[in-house]
């Protein structure tokens, strides 16, 4: 108890100032998710609260997020389903039960394969969709959305002409201010000021008759609950098709994956500014449950959320129990104040979700893909375009196969490097990416060195380099180096065998150096490589090779 009072003394503010972040914007992104106002509140509620019991980081803010939101709307608006906002509790309570058993199979591991250039790309498409999204909002245009990037913008510029000026005014002033306030002002997060101004603005625009469109003309008058469940008979509309179940189970696993995602990365973003360390195992249980009390209590899939984790760590939370008191506050703001920020206006809200895509976009990470790294660039534009063209999910199933592509490619390149010794005591390093070349010279001894891992991947780059050694009459001896080489699967030892033969064919001396026991044991199995091992043409280290040969070792 005494712990719990110190905690709560040293991290209310934090949590107050969360508190005052995470209103706004869950009502901002349940919203742009099509789910309406207090979906986001009861999230902001529950997710948050839970994962503060729950989870590990004593900095991570769960909640609902940006990065989920264009996915949650083509939800809402997906034929397969025909149930609109209804579906949102329902995917909640299925991501949850994806990451507990993504948790219970430890399979949380298999996700940190996925390239940070897939996140990046992904949160940069996301943050184009949104801020298409809010075109409509920003201009005063009361049109239902096609849920597509293309049919949106074309349905946009078709009524662009008919923009309620009064809209885009407040759009504009309001987007200035909070890119301004962001510029100055560090201390406070823009988002607090910008809605207590746009609250105060819109309750004036209603006494006066302004025609600017309130959260209030949208939703009409807005309760304060902590609980909206969810539709039984959207589960028997879900369960009744194939169809509808397979387009389930999609939305689930996306929206799991990017999850869990996003809050371990988060989390390790707090603990790299905190100089901590969390346990990503809790975090994703924490997680998991988070996302099973969201759904129950009718809200929507949350996420680590770093705008909310930042401003947490900046306000100087020390502890989880600022998570807690953001929860509870923010429970407190939906039930007492709620009737106040129904005043809120439609272009103000698109202002602010405006500047949330704009932090989705991390500009210095792709500065740094361009200059240090063009194949990640290229990925990540690659996901940013499927995902704002076609389909996020689609998007990150291309970006990991075209990741995974091209690390097939280097692996299948080998891990390898040649040294040529010549007649009369010269010597040739070679580092080499692709096939290597042999030189019209006689070279007394090529030793050709294996390291990292050979493969199936790479066996084939590493027969046909050895096979050139092997088949040039310039090369008198060949050895082949694994010190550096830890394993080797089935393919590469049957490789490793068939070189061995055709230099055994062709009489020429075959040597292998520097072997350690787990390799060793490996190749023991194949006899033709077990003769070479046993008959004094495998030495312990190269130093001794060269030495019986009379090779210069400097």
């Amino acid at each position: 108890m005494k712990s719990f009072i110190t905690n709560l003394k040293t991290n209310w503010q934090a949590g107050l100032t969360v508190a005052l972040i995470s209103v706004p914007l869950s009502l901002a992104l349940s919203i742009a998710s099509g789910a309406g106002p207090m979906p986001g509140i009861v999230t902001g509620v529950w997710a948050t609260l839970i994962a503060s019991l729950f989870a590990s980081s004593n900095y991570n803010i769960v909640g609902p997020a940006g990065a989920l939101a264009t996915v949650l709307f083509a939800a809402t608006v997906a034929p397969q389903f025909g149930i609109g906002a209804a579906i949102l509790p329902l995917i909640a309570l299925g991501v949850g039960i994806a990451i507990f058993i993504v948790f219970a199979l430890r399979a949380d591991r298999f996700l940190y394969y996925v390239p940070a250039s897939i996140i990046h790309g992904f949160s940069a498409g996301v943050a184009v969709l949104i801020a298409s999204s809010q075109l409509f909002d920003g201009a005063g245009l009361a049109l239902a959305r096609t849920g597509h990037f293309i049919g949106d913008i074309e349905l946009f510029g078709a009524h662009v002409g008919d923009a309620n000026l009064y809209a885009v005014g407040t759009f504009a002033v309001f987007l200035t201010f909070i890119l301004l306030w962001k510029r100055f002002v560090k201390k406070i997060p823009a988002v607090i000021p910008a809605a207590l101004l746009g609250m105060t603005f819109g309750y004036v625009a209603t006494l006066t008759h302004l025609p600017v469109t309130t959260l209030l003309d949208k939703f009409g008058a807005i309760t304060g609950t902590l609980y909206l469940g969810f539709d039984m008979s959207a589960v028997s509309t879900l369960l009744s098709s194939s169809v509808s179940i397979l387009a389930y189970i999609k939305v689930v696993i996306l929206v799991a994956a990017i999850a869990i995602l996003e809050t371990l990365i988060t989390a390790k973003i707090g603990d790299k500014m905190t100089r901590t360390q969390c346990s990503s195992r809790k975090e994703l249980f924490g997680l998991a449950l988070a996302n099973i009390g969201s759904g129950v209590m009718g809200g929507l899939p949350a996420t680590g959320v770093f705008l909310r984790t930042g401003a947490n760590i900046k306000a100087g939370a020390t502890h989880r129990t600022s998570a807690g008191v953001s929860a509870i506050a923010t429970a407190l703001i939906a039930v007492v104040a709620l009737p106040f920020f129904v005043y809120l206006p439609a272009a103000v809200i698109a202002a602010m979700l405006i500047n949330t895509a704009l932090g989705l976009i991390e500009a210095e990470t792709f500065k740094e893909y361009w200059k240090r790294d063009k194949q990640s660039f290229g990925i990540a534009i690659l996901v940013a375009v499927i995902t704002i063209l076609e389909d996020p999910g689609l998007a990150v199933l291309a970006g990991v196969m075209v990741a995974l592509l091209a690390y097939v490619d280097r692996v299948s390149r080998g891990h390898s490097h040649l040294i040529y010794n010549f007649e009369g005591g010269t010597m040739s390093d070679i580092v080499f990416s692709k096939g290597i070349t042999v030189p019209d010279t006689s070279v007394r001894l090529a030793l050709y060195s294996i390291a990292g891992a050979a493969s199936y991947i790479s066996a084939p780059q590493h027969s046909a380099n050895l096979r050139k050694l092997v088949r040039s009459e310039h090369v008198r001896a060949i050895a082949v180096r694994l010190r550096d080489c830890y394993t080797l699967d089935l393919d590469a030892v049957e490789m490793l065998e068939e070189i061995v033969h055709d230099a055994q064919v062709v009489k020429k001396p075959f040597y292998i150096t520097s072997v350690n026991d787990e390799v060793r044991a490996e190749l023991m199995k194949f006899p033709v490589l077990a003769r070479l091992l046993e008959q004094g043409t495998a030495f312990p280290k190269t130093g001794d090779l060269l030495r019986s040969l009379k090779i210069a070792t400097t």
